[in-house]
This record gives structure tokens, sequence and C-alpha cells, in this order.
């Protein structure tokens, strides 16, 4: 597993007060936001507030940095103040296809050549956000070794294809199935696009447990009341590990007794099954390593 991304909230780089309540959330990253969120006139306010929080941050938590497009000419300024390390990783918005990645993975070479990080230091977990990126989520996952998520963004895709996002989801489910077998083929995380209505908490709910049915291991978080949440969902619960723990203790028992074949309930458990109960028991185990480590 690449890593832990159950949660990863935007935090407008232009509000100090913003700023200073994200050190307390409870979410696996943090996505300092030089973007969307960020009206163009206070981008270099935004800058200047997210390298003074970096240089007094003194939290455990993933740091992201969401960076301008490559179109709008504001990203070698972005890059400028971010390489700090207190970063864990940038996510590039409006990312085309593969070789706007491979753009990006060059210029962060070079930037971590010429201030002293070692070559790799940077992670990226590009937005996938138009009809193009989605069709071309697998090239875009497998342009660089930086990579350890794809991150979804529904309006943007919707707005793209002129299409309307109902609460049913029909229309962005090809492009979720489509990031998800991209970035789990390659063994990286896939995260979910953000949820608007950040006061319907059932409605959330529902949407983050769509996620992971579909394969999902996390979710871009607009609100700090959505965190738990999305934790909670992400995380396999007590029936899930003991289930697991069920599983794998059978097949080591027959296994010891020289069966071939290994049965729970009269039902026949198959090397699929093992490898589902394997991956539980493994993220359980990363989870509780990396809560550990931040407490």
């Amino acid at each position: 597993m690449a890593s832990l991304l159950r949660t990863m909230i935007f935090v407008p780089g232009f509000k100090t007060s913003f700023l200073e309540k994200a050190r307390s959330f409870e979410s696996d990253a943090i996505i300092l936001d030089l973007e969307d969120s960020v009206p163009h006139a206070l981008k270099q306010q935004a800058r200047l507030n997210v390298k003074e929080y970096l240089n007094s941050y003194d939290c455990k938590r993933k740091i992201f940095i969401r960076l301008n497009s490559i179109d709008s000419g504001l990203l070698s300024k972005d890059l400028e103040i971010a390489m700090h390390p207190n970063v864990y990783g940038f996510m590039p918005s409006m990312i085309k296809d593969e070789l706007d990645l491979i753009y990006i993975d060059r210029l962060l070479t070079q930037l971590e050549f010429d201030n002293g990080f070692q070559i790799g230091t940077f992670k990226l977990c590009p937005l996938i956000e138009t009809g193009s990126a989605v069709l071309k989520s697998y090239e875009i996952a497998k342009s660089s070794s930086r990579l350890v998520g794809l991150a979804f963004g529904a309006e943007d895709y919707l707005t793209d294809l002129d299409g309307l996002h109902k609460k049913t989801g029909a229309s962005i489910l090809t492009a979720r199935s489509m990031i998800v077998m991209a970035a789990r083929s390659l063994k990286i995380e896939a995260i979910d696009t953000p949820y608007l209505d950040i006061y319907d908490v059932d409605g959330f709910a529902n949407d983050v447990k769509l996620s992971r049915e579909l394969g999902f291991s996390g979710r871009l978080i607009l609100h700090p009341g959505q965190i738990e949440i999305s934790n909670r969902i992400f995380t396999p619960d007590k029936d899930e590990v003991c289930e697991a723990q069920r599983i794998i203790a059978a097949i080591e028992s027959s296994c010891m007794r020289g069966e071939g074949v290994t049965l729970i309930d009269g039902k026949l458990v198959g090397p699929p099954m093992e490898k589902r109960a394997r991956k539980v028991l493994q993220k359980w185990k990363s989870i509780v390593e990396e809560h550990r480590d931040v407490e």
C-alpha cells in the first residue's frame, strides 16, 4: 500500500485562521490550497501564508500543496515557496495527460537538485478533472514513480462534459471506476471527489460507502466535520478484521493438516478470499501503525 490517505482536507492558503485550525485536524493529509479556493488577487498572499505555515508546522499529518495548473502560468511561483522539508507532496490540478505529469516530475527533479533534496523526495497525487484525463488515467498513473495516488475532481469533470451531478451519482460512476482501475492496477491510492453538501451528513456517509465499494481508498474533504466519517468508513471495522483473521487461520490450519481444500461454514475458501483477507489485515496494520506514529 503506497500511503494512508483516507482523508485529504483542503485548506485555503489565504485564510490564516483556517490554516491554524488545520493543525488539529485528524485527517491523514492536509492539502494547502493555492488554486481554486484562492482568489487571483490573493494568490501571492496565499503563497506567503503557506510558506510561513510550513516553517512553523509541527504536526505529523502529510502535507500536500494543491498547485495551479501548468496553463495558468502560476505553477513556477507556487513551487518557489513549496520546496520545503515539511511538504510530503503536491496535488497538480487540471492534468490533461501523462505529458503534464512528466513535465512536473522533471521540474521537481531539477528543483530538488537545486535545493539540496534527495531526488524523488516529493510525491504527487494529481487531480483528474476532465474527460480526456479520465480516458488517460492509466497513462497518467504510470508516468511518474512519484505518484502515491490519483484524485478525482467531479465538478470540473462534469463541467467539461456538460453533465449534471445528481444524488444518484450516475453521471460520474464510469469516471470513478476508471480512476480506481487505473490507480489500483499500479498499486497506488484512489481518492474520490469532494462531497459538496457539507451539512448532509447521511448523504455523505452513504456516498463514502459507495466510494469504498467501488475500490477507492479515501476522499477529498471540504469540511472538518466530514473527516471522522471518512476515516471510519475507509478503515476495516471489527467484523471485517475478525473475518479476515478467521479466514487466514482456517487456511493455515488446513495447510498444517496437509489438506488442499479449506472450508468455513461449509463454503470453499479460495485464493481470492485469502488475498482479500490478507489485504484487509495489512490495511488495518498500516492504519494502526501510522495512527500511532502521529499521536
